[in-house]
C-alpha cells in the first residue's frame, strides 16, 4: 500500500502523462469520443507509449477504458475529472505569474 502511493506523485508530474490527462479533460469537455490513438496523435506521441500511461492511470483509478468495436474510448473517472481541474488551476495560476 505505501509503494502504491509513493509511486502516484510520479506518475501524475510527468509531463506527457499531464498533456494525456489534459487531453482527455479537454476533449471530454468538448463533447469528443477519446480514443488512444487520438491522444497519440494530439501530443504526437506513439499509441504503445499512450497505450501504456492509459493502463497505469486506470491502476491508480483516473480513467476508465471501454471497447467499442475496434477502438477503446477513454473516460475519466470523477476522480480523474476532479484531478484534472485542479491542474488546470494550478496550471492559470502559474500562468498569472
Amino acid at each position: 500500500m505505501r509503494d502504491e502511493l509513493a509511486d502516484k506523485p510520479g506518475l501524475l508530474f510527468k509531463e506527457r502523462v499531464l498533456e494525456i490527462l489534459l487531453t482527455i479533460y479537454s476533449g471530454e469537455n468538448e463533447g469528443k469520443e477519446i480514443y488512444i490513438q487520438y491522444i497519440a496523435n494530439k501530443i504526437n506521441s506513439p499509441h504503445s507509449y499512450v497505450w501504456l500511461v492509459i493502463k497505469k492511470l486506470e491502476d491508480v483509478g483516473l480513467v476508465e477504458s471501454v471497447q467499442s468495436g475496434r477502438v477503446r474510448i477513454i473516460h475519466l473517472t470523477d476522480k480523474g475529472y476532479e484531478v484534472c481541474s485542479h491542474i488546470k488551476k494550478i496550471i492559470e495560476l502559474l500562468d498569472r505569474g
